[in-house]
């Protein structure tokens, strides 16, 4: 049990990292939407998407704007899409389940800078099946960065580095060639490439159990979201936000589900 000094400190770190993850989640779709329509991050102020009134900062209050206003827009009236307050308290939950898990801890900031990264092209594969590169190598810096970190500029980091890259190269090599073969059969490309690099840097993350078991898990919310999406025969899917949420729930369940199941031999 957490002792009477522990709570309140507790009750304040999931308060401001919800607080971040809501800051983060209004900015990061506002990226992704701006990514998508061939805007600059640095397009200047928001705008109703509706009358194109420039939003003030009382407009601009992650979710609690949105709720306040009753999901309409303060000058012209329209209804603003629920995405906003949405994709916001997505990302604040995603953050706060992380520092759950892993507690303060550098690990921690690592992995919320992963999340992040998946949560933005996500959005931009689903608007526009798509995967910015830019994400990928911010996610594959990271690791790297907190690896040198972690353990310095020794062979530890060396050693902890070369697995990472194995496990990267055995999750995305081994689909590649399974998505190669599979292009030979049906005669058209079965997996874009955007997909394959995603699961080659998902894989620096975990190690091999993890891995298959995010690309078991990957596939089945793949199928989920193909229902959901209406998805129809020989159009492009968006198959990184199955794979991002996939890769959330491994880092947050992976290493109990792999170790039970491997227990059992």
């Amino acid at each position: 049990m957490l002792s009477c000094l522990e709570l309140p400190l507790r009750i304040y770190t999931v308060c401001v990292c919800a607080l971040l993850g809501l800051v983060m989640g209004s900015a990061l779709n506002c990226l992704a939407m701006r990514l998508v329509s061939g805007q600059k991050w640095s397009g200047g102020r928001s705008r109703c998407p509706h009358c194109r009134h420039a939003l003030s900062p009382l407009d601009l209050v992650p979710l609690f704007s949105w709720l306040f206003l009753r999901g309409k827009c303060r000058y012209c009236g329209e209804k603003i899409s629920p995405r906003y307050p949405l994709t916001e308290a997505l990302l604040a939950l995603i953050f706060v389940s992380l520092l759950l898990k892993f507690d303060l801890r550098w690990e921690t900031l690592e992995l919320m800078i992963l999340c992040a990264c998946l949560f933005c092209l996500s959005l931009v594969d689903l608007d526009s099946q798509i995967i910015p590169d830019r994400f990928l190598v911010i996610s594959a810096v990271t690791r790297f960065a907190f690896l040198l970190v972690t353990f310095g500029p020794t062979a530890d980091f060396l050693s902890a580095g070369w697995y990472a890259l194995w496990h990267g190269l055995v999750l995305g090599g081994s689909v590649l060639l399974l998505s190669l073969l599979m292009d030979k059969v049906l005669h058209k490309e079965s997996m874009g490439g955007g997909d394959i690099k995603l699961l080659f840097v998902l894989g620096l993350y975990f190690d091999l159990p993890c891995c298959f078991l995010l690309m078991i898990t990957g596939c089945i919310l793949g199928i989920v979201l193909a229902m959901w999406l209406g998805a129809k025969k020989d159009i492009a899917f968006p198959f990184g936000p199955a794979l991002s949420a996939a890769a959330w729930l491994t880092l947050l369940f992976g290493p109990g589900i792999t170790g039970w199941y491997l227990s059992l031999f």
